[in-house]
């Protein structure tokens, strides 16, 4: 098979964009000789360019048919897998090689087996992601259906009544609590919700968020130790709130009765630190790796008593990192859990 000349071509080429750009600066002087109409000069510019395309395209094509088909089997392999991830089928490997000659097309190669990779990993998040919705909305679908069938029963007593009426309310209220968590993170994921940044006083907003959970902590007579001078941040008000009221609201639910929470504000010359610090059982080294995942729950056996379905953290995570912050947890075993919001301070 012959060898293209690249001498030759390089010749060839040269002489192309030497004659397309001649006659680009013709119709230039002739525009500007004659007044000729912007627009019309601007058409003959586009044909010049579509035609410059063209030959590019055409010349490309001239070199793989003419090489020694290697690479023509190269694109066919690499153009058959994309077909097959446009199908749904990630489990295509293009073969690469990495000689000299062949570096280009490995590299391209690589590149569709690591899209195929990726793909295939978010297929299977959307599978489980699926999966645990399913799963949390069966869950309480079947509480209701059975109390609601046994409700039907004439013999039953007031307190009976009145025990599985507050049940199917309370499952009633998970659903509701599932959706609406569903939605935010749904409108977080697809950016529909534009942030709505503002300056305010931050240490405020965690005082009357704490507030407004009195009935929660005072129920376990869980006390406060606060250390919040005043600070004020550039963020999303309403998102930051959400932030806020997650992170409380876990600390009571994992928080003993009679102990204590702690929460604070540090500022630097780059960021502002929040951190609330609770005194519950604590989480494992290994489980704070999963625990801004969705749906993840450190502790399985207590989740129908604290309500919880696993998507505050996430919601929370996904919150600070549309601000340009972070979230991370400090925590050892029946030592309590830290959580350390940082956002940075724009200059």
């Amino acid at each position: 098979m012959r060898k293209i000349d690249i001498k030759r071509f390089a010749h060839h080429a040269i002489n192309l964009i030497g004659i397309i750009a001649s006659i680009i600066i013709g119709f230039f002087i002739i525009y500007k000789a004659f007044n000729i109409n912007i627009d019309f000069f601007i058409m003959i510019l586009n044909i010049i360019g579509c035609f410059l395309g063209i030959m590019i395209y055409l010349i490309a094509i001239f070199i793989i048919h003419r090489n020694d088909g290697h690479l023509s089997k190269k694109f066919k392999m690499i153009f058959n897998a994309i077909d097959k991830i446009a199908k749904g089928d990630f489990d295509v490997i293009v073969e690469s090689n990495t000689s000299k000659h062949d570096h280009l097309m490995s590299g391209l190669a690589v590149r569709v087996n690591n899209m195929a990779k990726q793909l295939s990993s978010m297929e299977m998040m959307r599978q489980d992601f699926v999966s645990n919705v399913s799963h949390e909305i069966q869950s309480p679908l079947t509480s209701i259906r059975g109390f609601a069938a046994l409700l039907q029963n004439e013999n039953l007593s007031y307190e009976e009544k009145k025990s599985y009426l507050e049940i199917i309310e309370t499952e009633t209220k998970r659903l509701s609590k599932l959706s609406d968590n569903l939605l935010k993170l749904s409108s977080l994921d697809c950016g529909t919700k534009e942030l709505q940044i503002e300056t305010y006083d931050l240490d405020k907003q965690l005082k009357n968020v704490i507030l407004s959970l009195e009935p929660q902590w005072s129920k376990k007579n869980i006390e406060f130790e606060i250390e919040c001078p005043h600070t004020t941040v550039a963020a999303d008000e309403e998102l930051m709130s959400e932030v806020w009221i997650n992170l409380l609201n876990n600390g009571i639910k994992f928080t003993l009765y009679d102990s204590k929470m702690f929460v604070s504000i540090k500022k630097d010359d780059v960021s502002i630190e929040v951190t609330i610090k609770d005194s519950g059982i604590g989480i494992s080294e290994e489980e704070q790796k999963c625990i801004f995942e969705r749906f993840y729950m450190v502790d399985k056996s207590r989740k129908r008593e604290l309500g919880g379905n696993g998507l505050g953290l996430a919601i929370t995570k996904k919150i600070l990192d549309l601000h340009g912050g972070s979230i991370r947890v400090e925590s050892e075993i029946n030592k309590g859990a830290s959580f350390i919001v940082s956002l940075p301070i724009e200059k």
